[in-house]
């Protein structure tokens, strides 16, 4: 890929995370970091992905995938410890470091829209993530990570 094509490339990222977080109801978007924006976040998400796709790796929850709207999106609250008016960063194809101003109306968002999300804590402390995947392909998972440096 030229430098040319890469920048294109980066531009189309951007603008799609862009978009992507103007439609998520219930949040402020607080930042957008570019590739090498954020090393400490790059760090530690990098750590994060090299342990989490393991088929082998046990869920922290589960959850019924039959199971309502309302108790889905109460369970990732609940389970992920989420709280309104708290900075998280939140993956969209590039980090964005967000602030979600109404919970409900922000998770049921992002769970309705993808069928999952990541979230990193503000402090890099934990990585939470929701997902409807091939580990377990009844239920929906929640995955936390501690990070320990």
């Amino acid at each position: 890929m030229t430098e040319r094509q890469a920048i294109i490339a980066h531009k189309i990222t951007v603008q799609a995370a862009k978009n992507k977080l103007k439609r998520i109801p219930g949040i402020a978007v607080l930042e957008l970091y570019g590739e090498k924006e954020n090393l400490a976040l790059n760090e530690c998400a990098s750590r994060y992905f090299s342990i989490s796709y393991g088929y082998d790796q046990k869920p922290y929850s589960r959850l019924f995938y039959k199971s309502p709207e309302k108790t889905v999106c109460s369970w990732i609250i609940d389970t992920m410890n989420l709280k309104e008016h708290r900075a998280y960063y939140y993956f969209c194809g590039i980090w964005s470091k967000i602030e979600l101003l109404d919970l409900t109306c922000a998770v049921s968002f992002l769970w309705r829209e993808d069928h999952g999300f990541l979230f990193a804590e503000a402090d890099l402390s934990r990585m939470l993530e929701c997902s409807f995947d091939s580990r377990d392909e009844n239920h929906f998972l929640i995955d936390i990570w501690e990070n320990r440096k």
